[in-house]
C-alpha cells in the first residue's frame, strides 16, 4: 500500500493523539482505491474505511499487550466486488433489513411449500425485486471529508440515488455516514435524507457487523459470552420472517454465545436508550450499542423496533451482533418501517467500545 496523506490537526505529530492516514488498496475492478485508516493510539484502536466498498469498515483492530488483533471477520479481504455475502466485515443494510416477500409470494409458499425464488416488495402498485438486506452495501460511496478535531479522528462518506437505484427503489435519497474514533470508542452515525419524492419514502436500516470470535485467538468459541438487557426472542418462520411467537429470555448475566438459540436469533425487548450487547472473550470485552438520534425534537422509531440480530458459526469462529432498526419484510408489511416525507431525515448511531481485560 502507498501512503498518500496523514493529518493529526496540529503542526507537531503526537502518536498518542488520534490521526488519519490515506493509503491505497486494490478493490476488484477499482485499482488504487482510497483506504482511510483512523487510529486512536492512546486507547489502542484503529479501523479502516473503504468508501468505494459500500462505505463500510474494512478493518477493526484492537491492541493488547502482545500485538494488534483483527476482530472484524474477513477484514480487507475483497475477493470480488460487489460482495454478495453479508456475513463479512460491517455492511450497511438499507433500505431493507432481512428478507422481503409480497403477500402473493407468501400465499404461494403456504399453498405449495416452495420458498420464493426472489425477494420482492410492492410500492405504488408495482412489484420490485430487491436483494436480501437491500442494496446500499453494493454501491460505491464517496469519501467527503476526514481529519481530526477536538481529540477525535473522523471520516465522512455518502451515496445518493441513481438511475440504477431508481429502477429497483423508486425513491430519491441521500445517505451519509460519519465515523468518529476517540476516547476509546467508535461512533458510526448514519443520516438518511428523503429526496423530493411524490410520497413518503419507506426504509429500515441495520448493520451486519461480523466479528472474529474469540477476538484475539485466545480461548474457545463456546467460552465466549454475551450480555444484554434485551428481554425477548422473536421467533422466525421457515422464510426467516417473524412468526409472531415470542419467548422471554434473561441475558443480564454473561451467557455463552454457543447456545443454539443465540446463533440465529432476533433479540428484542429493548428500551430505546438501552439497546446494547456486550461480548467478551478472555482478553477483550466489546460493547455495541445503537439508537435513533433526535431530529428537530422528533423520534421516528418505536421502542419495539429496536433489535439485535445474532448469527454465528462455531466452526468458522465468527459471530454477528447486528443492530437493526426495523423488521424483516417491513417494506411489504409496514411494520418496523420508517416513513420519510420529502426532505425529512432519519439519524441513527452505532457505538462500539472495546475494553482490554489483560
Amino acid at each position: 500500500m502507498e501512503k498518500v496523506f496523514r493529518t493529526n490537526g496540529s503542526v507537531e505529530f503526537d502518536r498518542q493523539a488520534p490521526w488519519c492516514e490515506i493509503t491505497h488498496c486494490d478493490l476488484p475492478g477499482t485499482p488504487a482505491t482510497t483506504l482511510l485508516w483512523m487510529t486512536d493510539a492512546a486507547h489502542h484502536i484503529r479501523l479502516a474505511i473503504l468508501p468505494a466498498a459500500g462505505g463500510e469498515i474494512a478493518s477493526l483492530q484492537v491492541r493488547t499487550s502482545e500485538c494488534w488483533n483483527e476482530i472484524l471477520r474477513r477484514a480487507l479481504s475483497y475477493d470480488a466486488w460487489p460482495c454478495e455475502a453479508t456475513d463479512e466485515r460491517a455492511p450497511l443494510l438499507w433500505p431493507a433489513v432481512g428478507r422481503s416477500f409480497t403477500q402473493d409470494q407468501i400465499a404461494d409458499w403456504k399453498r405449495t411449500g416452495t420458498p420464493p425464488a426472489e425477494n420482492c416488495y410492492r410500492a405504488g402498485g408495482q412489484v420490485y425485486d430487491i436483494d436480501v438486506h437491500g442494496f446500499a452495501r453494493k454501491l460505491p460511496w464517496h469519501l467527503d471529508t476526514f481529519g481530526t478535531l477536538d481529540g477525535t479522528a473522523y471520516a465522512g462518506c455518502s451515496v445518493s440515488d441513481s438511475v440504477d437505484t431508481l429502477n429497483i427503489y423508486p425513491f430519491k435519497f441521500k445517505i451519509s455516514v460519519t465515523y468518529r474514533l476517540g476516547g476509546g470508542e467508535i461512533a458510526i452515525e448514519y443520516e438518511v435524507v428523503a429526496g423530493q419524492n411524490r410520497g413518503r419514502m419507506p426504509c429500515s436500516i441495520g448493520n451486519h457487523l461480523s466479528l472474529n470470535i474469540p477476538f484475539t485467538g485466545k480461548g474457545q468459541f463456546d467460552k465466549c459470552t454475551l450480555r444484554s438487557p434485551g428481554s425477548v426472542i422473536l421467533h422466525q418462520d421457515a422464510l426467516c420472517l417473524l412468526s409472531g411467537e415470542r419467548t422471554p429470555v434473561d441475558l443480564s448475566s454473561p451467557t455463552p454465545i454457543s447456545h443454539k438459540e443465540l446463533l440465529d436469533t432476533v433479540l428484542g425487548g429493548f428500551d430505546r436508550d438501552q439497546a446494547w450487547v456486550e461480548l467478551e472473550d478472555p482478553t477483550l470485552r466489546l460493547r455495541i450499542s445503537h439508537g435513533e438520534k433526535s431530529v428537530d425534537g422528533m423520534m421516528l422509531v418505536a421502542d419495539e423496533d429496536y433489535f439485535f440480530v445474532f448469527w454465528g458459526d462455531p466452526a468458522l469462529q465468527y459471530f454477528c451482533p447486528e443492530p437493526w432498526i426495523g423488521r424483516p419484510n417491513s417494506l411489504n408489511t409496514g411494520r418496523g418501517c420508517v416513513y420519510l416525507d420529502p426532505g425529512q431525515r432519519l439519524m441513527w448511531e452505532i457505538r462500539i467500545a472495546p475494553t482490554v481485560l489483560v
